[in-house]
Parts: C-alpha cells; sequence; structure tokens
C-alpha cells in the first residue's frame, strides 16, 4: 500500500465519527465486534472525498466472523458508478499489515469525485453476492465572513458556509512569523488548532466561529514562546470545516465509538453493515488587520 493510501487512510480520523468510520491506519485499533450467523457480504467504512484526486474505502469481509487474519487479497470487486454520468471505476485491493499483526484490505482508485453526485458503490463477491450503498457527494460549498468582533483580549470570527448540507467540524492553521534569534529575518510557521465551534444558523445555512484570542495560548505553547518574550506576526488563518452528506447523522444521536462501531447501529449500506458517505475539508483563508491582530493577542509590523 503506497503511503499515499495510508495517509488518506489515517487522516479519516479527523473528528470521533472519522474516527468510527475509519479503523483504518498505521496505528489505529481494530474496534469491529464479530458478526455471526448473518447472510451480509461485506462491511464498508469510508467516504467519497470531491476534493482528493485518490478515494479509499475500508472493507472487512463477513465470514461468520469479520476476517482479519489472511495477507491475501479479498475475494471481493470494488467499483462505483457515478449515476450522472454512467462513468465506472473499478477499484484496486491494498493489503494492510497493523501492529498487531492483524491483516486489513483498503480499496482504492484514483480519481476526482465530483461535487453534488450520487454514486453507486458495491463490493461483489466471486458468488454473485454483493454489498452495496448509494454515496451523495456533497456540492461546493460557499464561503463569507460574517462578522469579526474585535475588542482588547477577545477577537471572534464568524464565517457562514452555505450551499453545503451539513458540517460536522472545522479546524484552523495559523501562519505565524517569529525571528531568527539573531533577530536578522523572520521564520514563518504554521499552527494547527481543533478550536473551530460549528452550530447551524436558522436559515440552513453553517456557522464557523473561531477564537484567536483564545487560540493564541495554543500558539505559544506550540511555538514554547512565553508571552512578551518573543514577538509573534500572524499573517494569515486557514478555517477547514469539513462539509459532508446529509446522512452524517447518528441515529441514536451521539457520536459514542463504543456504541457506534457495533454493526448495524450506524449504517447506510445494503446486505452489509458499515457507513459510506460523501465530504470533504473546505478551506477559507482570513487575513486579520492590525487592530484585530493586536487584540488577538500577536505582534505588528
Amino acid at each position: 500500500m503506497s503511503d499515499t493510501v495510508s495517509h488518506v487512510a489515517c487522516t479519516w480520523m479527523v473528528s470521533v465519527l472519522l474516527a468510527v468510520l475509519l479503523l483504518v491506519g498505521t496505528g489505529c485499533e481494530e474496534a469491529v465486534d464479530p458478526v455471526l450467523d448473518t447472510p451480509e457480504v461485506f462491511s464498508l467504512y469510508g467516504y467519497l472525498d470531491p476534493s482528493s484526486q485518490r478515494q479509499a474505502v475500508r472493507v472487512f469481509s463477513i465470514d461468520g466472523i469479520l476476517e482479519n487474519t489472511r495477507a491475501e487479497p479479498l475475494d471481493a470487486v470494488v467499483r462505483t458508478l457515478n449515476r450522472r454520468s454512467g462513468e465506472e471505476v473499478i477499484w484496486r485491493d491494498s493489503i494492510l499489515t497493523y501492529d498487531d499483526r492483524s491483516i486489513g484490505h483498503v480499496f482504492y482508485a484514483d480519481f476526482m469525485a465530483d461535487h453534488g453526485t450520487t454514486y453507486a458503490l458495491s463490493a461483489t463477491r466471486s458468488d454473485g453476492q454483493a454489498t452495496t450503498v448509494e454515496v451523495y457527494t456533497p456540492p461546493d460549498g460557499v464561503v463569507e465572513v460574517d462578522t469579526i468582533f474585535s475588542a482588547r483580549s477577545s477577537v471572534i470570527v464568524n464565517l457562514t458556509w452555505s450551499n453545503v448540507p451539513r458540517v460536522i467540524q472545522a479546524e484552523a492553521s495559523y501562519f505565524v512569523r517569529v525571528p531568527f534569534p539573531d533577530g536578522s529575518d523572520t521564520t514563518t510557521v504554521r499552527v494547527d488548532i481543533q478550536s473551530g465551534r460549528v452550530e447551524q444558523n436558522s436559515n440552513g445555512t453553517w456557522r464557523v466561529s473561531i477564537i484567536p484570542s483564545a487560540d493564541i495560548a495554543a500558539v505559544f505553547s506550540a511555538l514554547q514562546i512565553r508571552p512578551g518574550e518573543t514577538p509573534v506576526f500572524l499573517d494569515n488563518i486557514e478555517v477547514r470545516a469539513f462539509v459532508t452528506s446529509d446522512d452524517w447523522v447518528s441515529a441514536v444521536g451521539v457520536f459514542d465509538p463504543e456504541l457506534l462501531v457495533q454493526p448495524g447501529t450506524f449504517s447506510n449500506v445494503q446486505n452489509g453493515f458499515g457507513f459510506v458517505g460523501g465530504g470533504y475539508f473546505d478551506r477559507f483563508n482570513l487575513k486579520l488587520d492590525r487592530n484585530a491582530a493586536r487584540n488577538a493577542g500577536f505582534s505588528v509590523d
């Protein structure tokens, strides 16, 4: 399995929900309970990402139990059918061996999924039995800055995502400049902070809020800098919202991985178990003005 597939697999763990969907990646624990005496064929976990050129889905065979011990190709043909264009893609199997020596199968395909499109994804066994799922990829979102509240030691930025079914998580990256020890120049450093707050507005749009005046503490901590000792200049902030199809809703109302991983609890798969949705990280770059940056605690040139 290539480093790219492994990277895609591990970066799915962007939230508790994604950790439930993932169940793959180096160092990730196997947590799927056995399924006994069931006619279902496969369990599928993952999502189609219209922002990525490579798609990946974890596939488990259900043979009385979820088998994870044979380092050989899985008896499955995985394919997607674009319901709008009619394009069909056959996926490739990759075999992973985890730290506990268990075996996993991640099927992948190199194509850019279309926004706002329904795909039929199927995993078919050699006897013709198949597990299927209809996956809708969310449309390309429209994002704009709603409000920026700026006062001394209190800066709050609200952004609005529209034309998207759902936003389930947000995070921010702060691009800051710090001087060299000799003061001759500065270097730019990126600090990632999972601090965004998400809520749905009454008109159906989604609000993502970040608080630079609170995040600056994490920035100083990551840089191992004490406030007041070394200037930290803020260049820009990249806000990332994870946009999903509307079916990313837990039937039990909570995202408890121990509960949701039970077969059938959180599933949209036919003749099988698991969940395959549509989702992607949408990015927006913003730059605070000098006063807002100063009020948040950053230095200004």
